[in-house]
C-alpha cells in the first residue's frame, strides 16, 4: 500500500499522512493551523510506495486527488506503464490519457530488439534463409525511431517500446 502527505500551503499548519481518500477527506475537514483557521490548500505528494514515478507524471494535487484513488491506482502494471508513455512522453493530459488506455501498443525491451522482434514476426517469412544473417536490425530500428514508428523510454527500472 502507498502512503501519500498532504502539505498544507498554510505555514502555520502542520501536514499529515494518509493512504485512502477517505482518509485524506477526513484529516483535511478538520485541520486546523496554529491560529485555529481551516486549513483549505494542501499539496499532495508522494511519500511512499510503487507508483511514485507514476504519481509525479500525473500531476496528482489536491483537485484530482479523487482521480488517482478511483482511475489510477487499481489499474494493471501494463496500464500504468500506458499511462506513463501517454503522460511523460505523448504530453497528453490526465483525462485524455485516461481515455486512450487501451490504443497503445506496448513491448518490454529496447527499440533494437522490439524492432528485431517485429521485424521476423512480420517479415522474415518473406526473405530467403541465406538473406536472413545480413539483415541489419540496428538501422532497421534506427530508420523506425527516425520515421516515429517506435519510441523508447524507461518506466519503473524498466526499458519500453511504443509500436504505435
Amino acid at each position: 500500500m502507498s502512503t501519500y502527505f498532504a502539505q498544507p500551503f498554510n505555514l502555520d499548519a502542520i501536514g499529515f499522512y494518509f493512504d485512502t481518500l477517505d482518509s485524506y477527506a477526513e484529516q483535511s475537514e478538520n485541520l486546523l493551523d496554529a491560529h485555529g483557521n481551516l486549513v483549505e490548500e494542501f499539496e499532495i505528494q508522494s511519500a511512499d510506495g510503487d507508483d511514485c514515478e507514476l504519481f509525479l507524471v500525473c500531476g496528482i494535487n489536491q483537485a484530482n486527488l479523487n482521480t488517482w484513488f478511483e482511475d489510477i491506482v487499481n489499474l494493471s502494471d501494463y496500464e500504468k506503464t500506458v499511462l506513463h508513455y501517454l503522460l511523460g512522453v505523448s504530453g497528453y493530459s490526465l483525462k485524455s490519457a485516461l481515455d486512450k488506455l487501451d490504443e497503445v501498443n506496448l513491448y518490454e525491451g529496447n527499440l533494437k530488439e522490439v524492432a528485431e522482434r517485429l521485424f521476423d514476426e512480420f517479415y522474415s517469412s518473406d526473405v530467403p534463409e541465406s538473406i536472413r544473417a545480413y539483415i541489419d536490425y540496428e538501422k532497421f530500428s534506427h530508420d523506425c525511431k527516425l520515421r516515429g514508428d517506435m519510441c523508447e523510454f524507461e518506466f519503473n527500472g524498466k526499458t519500453w517500446t511504443c509500436t504505435n
